[in-house]
C-alpha cells in the first residue's frame, strides 16, 4: 500500500531543485549556484559550499534526481538511485533516529548528491515510491510528491490541473 511520505525539508529541496527546469517558463533552466543556495536556506538545510564551476555537475545531479520521478517502476527507481550512491560515492551510517542513511560524498557536488538521493531513498522506503511523480500536464515536466489520501494527483499545481482542464473543454465543445 502507498504511504504519504513525511515531511522531509531535504524531500522539499529535491523538489525545489528538481524544478528548476521548466518548460513552462523562459528559458526552461533557470539553475544558478545562487539559486541552489536560496533553495537550500529555504529549507532550512546548511549550505551547500558549490561554487560557479560545479554548475555544470550540479545540473547532472539534478537530471539524474529527476530520473527517479520518471522512472516507471521500483526496481528504475531504486536503479537510479544505487547509481547515484555509487557514483558520488555514499556510505551508509546510522544516524539519529536510529535510522539507516547515506552520507559521505568528496566534494559539495556529491554531498548534494547523496544527500539528495538519500531523501529519495527515504521517501520509497517509506512505501511512497509511487507517489513521486511527474506532472501530466503537457508539456509540463515538473517533479511532485502526491500527498492526497487517494493517491490520484496528476499534475504539480492548481495552474497544470487548470490549464489541461480547460484544454479537455475546448476539445469536447469542438467536436
Amino acid at each position: 500500500m502507498s504511504r504519504v511520505p513525511t515531511a522531509d525539508p531535504l524531500l522539499g529541496f529535491v523538489l525545489d531543485f528538481c524544478n528548476t527546469y521548466d518548460l513552462l517558463e523562459d528559458p526552461p533552466d533557470r539553475l544558478s549556484i545562487p539559486l541552489v543556495v536560496r533553495l537550500a536556506d529555504r529549507s532550512e538545510l546548511p549550505p551547500p559550499g558549490l561554487d560557479d564551476e560545479d554548475l555544470e555537475r550540479v545540473r547532472a545531479v539534478r537530471n539524474e534526481l529527476y530520473e527517479v520521478f520518471a522512472a516507471d517502476s521500483p526496481d528504475t527507481q531504486i536503479g537510479v538511485l544505487n547509481r547515484l550512491f555509487d557514483s558520488y560515492g555514499a556510505t551508509p551510517r546510522l544516524v539519529e533516529g536510529p535510522r539507516l542513511a547515506a552520507t559521505g560524498g568528496s566534494d559539495p557536488v556529491a554531498r548534494l548528491a547523496v544527500a539528495s538521493a538519500d531523501a529519495l531513498a527515504r521517501a520509497i522506503a517509506e512505501g511512497a515510491g509511487d507517489r513521486l511523480r511527474t506532472c501530466a500536464g503537457d508539456p509540463c515536466r515538473c517533479v511532485y510528491v502526491d500527498r492526497s489520501k487517494a493517491n490520484r494527483q496528476r499534475y504539480c499545481c492548481e495552474l497544470c490541473n487548470d490549464r489541461m482542464a480547460s484544454a479537455a473543454y475546448r476539445r469536447r465543445k469542438s467536436d
